[in-house]
């Protein structure tokens, strides 16, 4: 039973002390960045949404790295302060890093069940006219015409148009707005999901997903990640106008699709924006069609939150698990205080 004590009372310190600790910090930061840079390209920033997703998940992956790092070494642990018996290896420090990954597992499982929830994708033959017609579209663009074989016609999908897939993002399109759209409509359309695809943001949206859900204090950030999103659509909505896309065709694309519902998380809609957000993207959009936009800034070779992900993970074996040790410590010696061990 004691072996029950840091793995519990160790994952609630985590999730309700350091988490809402970190993201007040990261709050502040954002805040302050945003006064001072408050354009667009500053808000689709991936340092931004690196700090919006950085308040769970670096605690949570440094301390499931850690805690694997000490029971690879198999030594008793210093930091133990309760007495198991003369064990060689601490279980409860490797019960500790279970529960915090089994948290992060059922975040990530609660996101993507979401997805399937409220429409299941029904695939239209691949000899049907509106597949062959977007198969004509994409092969004589020569941004699109390597991304032909991952657009997909559907009858029904999460959204009219959206990107999904976690790993190798697709377009997928709904026949129906397929038959509205002229064929300029869907190229820009298809250009706008490209970016997304590239990027591979429905991955990215559920990272934050989850980082926000399991956040006791997501709400606050929930308007930053809002920010980032929003930016990262116009910035979409410019590459695909730098890559040929005719901006008023863009536009009446967005609006068609407007009011067909939100694409659920991972998945990401062409038109998931309120009406004042729409209205933003569609103003700029007149705009380049008189003056082209200037160039959005080009994606860092290395991703940021990528790079720290690896960081997070390496740390521990490379300079010690100091703050996990203190962490154990400090909630053995506050059990025994209260009689418990």
């Amino acid at each position: 039973m004691t072996e029950l004590v840091f793995p519990v009372v160790g994952a609630t310190v985590v999730f309700w002390v350091a988490v809402p600790l970190l993201s007040l910090v990261a709050w502040a930061l954002l805040a302050l960045a945003r006064d001072r840079n408050p354009s667009i390209d500053g808000q689709a920033s991936s340092w931004r949404y690196a700090l919006t997703i950085a308040p769970t998940l670096a605690p949570v992956i440094w301390l499931v790295s850690a805690s694997i790092h000490q029971a690879e070494r198999g030594a008793p642990v210093a930091a133990c302060v309760i007495d198991h018996l003369g064990g060689e290896l601490c279980r409860d420090v490797v019960l500790f890093g279970s529960v915090l990954f089994a948290i992060l597992g059922v975040g990530v499982a609660s996101r993507i069940g979401g997805e399937r929830a409220p429409r299941r994708r029904t695939p239209v033959s691949t000899s049907s006219p509106a597949a062959a017609r977007l198969r004509r579209i994409c092969s004589g663009h020569h941004a699109l015409a390597p991304f032909a074989g991952r657009v997909r016609v559907v009858e029904r999908g999460l959204a009219p148009i959206c990107t999904r897939g976690l790993l190798r993002p697709t377009v997928e399109i709904e026949a129906g707005i397929a038959d509205q759209l002229g064929d300029r409509e869907l190229q820009a359309a298809l250009l706008h999901e490209l970016d997304h695809a590239r990027a591979g943001d429905p991955l990215r949206l559920l990272v934050a997903q989850v980082a926000l859900t399991l956040n006791p204090l997501g709400r606050l950030l929930e308007a930053e990640l809002g920010r980032f999103w929003f930016a990262r659509e116009v910035t979409c909505d410019r590459r695909a106008v730098q890559l040929g896309a005719d901006p008023l065709s863009l536009a009446r694309s967005i609006v068609a699709v407007a009011g067909e519902g939100s694409a659920p998380a991972p998945a990401v809609g062409l038109g998931s924006h309120d009406v004042a957000g729409i209205r933003v993207r569609v103003h700029l959009l007149l705009g380049y069609a008189t003056r082209r936009p200037a160039p959005a800034p080009a994606r860092a070779r290395v991703d940021l939150p990528a790079l720290a992900t690896a960081l997070m993970a390496t740390l521990p074996h490379v300079t010690g698990t100091g703050p996990l040790d203190l962490l154990h410590r400090g909630v053995e010696s506050a059990a025994l205080l209260i009689g418990i061990g």
